[in-house]
Parts: C-alpha cells; structure tokens; sequence
C-alpha cells in the first residue's frame, strides 16, 4: 500500500481521527504507555507522530491506516491471495518519466532529399574522406576518380 496514497494532512486537531494509530505509534514505536501521559504530553507526542505522518516518514504502513492493515493481516491468516496492489512505488516508471521530461523533443525535419539520394551523398562523403586520406599519405590519386572536391559556389 503506497503512503502517499492514504496519507491526508493531519494536525494536531485531528487526534481523534487518528487514535488508534496514534496509540499503536506510542506503544510499539517510542515505548509509552499512553494512559500514563498528562493531556500535554498527548499533545506534544501527537504533534511528533503528525509530523512523522506528514512527511510519510512513519516506520510501518499501519500507522496512517490501522483498519485497512487489519483486514490485510487477517486476509494474509486466512491463507487468501491478496491482489496486487496499483499503487506500489515502481522506480523504473519514476526513472522513465524523468527521463522523458528531460528529452529533446523531436523535430520535424523537412529533408528533400529520398533516402536515395542520402544514401548517395552518404557514399560520396566517404569517398572523399578516402581521397583526403590517399593524399595525406602522400599517394598518387587520380583526378578522375568521379568524386569532385570543389564546391560550385
């Protein structure tokens, strides 16, 4: 069960929505009886455990839902599958939607040329990076290689 999920601001008004949670939190989290505490230290554990709820910070899912958590105990004893969950963080989802967000769009390039004609240029460039080559290397080359070097301006 993801906690962003369930999770609803709470403040420190909201102590009665969140009782059974927040006594389970006591109990099993910071080791307090919560019948021994004064009504002030209810106010300052409860603002603790709101800040924790908040920020989706609470060490187990059953604190922001006690009800639901019991249910899927009880499903879980019962020896029944429990579907799985659509709400389950997924990091190669985030890190794909990341990635889109940062990638170029692309742009609609008007080429006039066929794939032909590119693949045909494709072939001259070639040759005349071979041409430069040969004659880098001190090479004989023939002017009548049927690959122009100069450009008509």
């Amino acid at each position: 069960m993801s906690f962003a999920a369930v999770q609803t601001a709470y403040s420190t008004d909201s102590l009665y929505n969140k009782d059974q949670e927040f006594r389970t939190w006591l109990v099993e989290e910071r080791m307090i009886n919560p019948e021994t505490l004064s009504k002030d230290q209810t106010k300052k554990e409860f603002a603790k455990f709101t800040e924790d709820y908040n920020t989706a910070t609470l060490p187990h899912e059953k604190y922001y839902n006690m009800e639901a958590f019991d249910r899927r105990m009880s499903a879980l004893r019962a020896g029944e599958l429990l579907p799985p969950t659509d709400d389950l963080y997924d990091i190669n989802a985030d890190i794909q939607a990341h990635a889109s967000r940062h990638k170029k769009k692309d742009v609609e390039r008007d080429s006039y040329l066929s794939k032909e004609q590119l693949q045909e240029l494709r072939k001259v460039q070639n040759e005349r990076i071979e041409i430069g080559r040969m004659k880098r290397m001190g090479m004989d080359v023939k002017q009548n290689l049927g690959v122009r070097m100069e450009f008509d301006a």
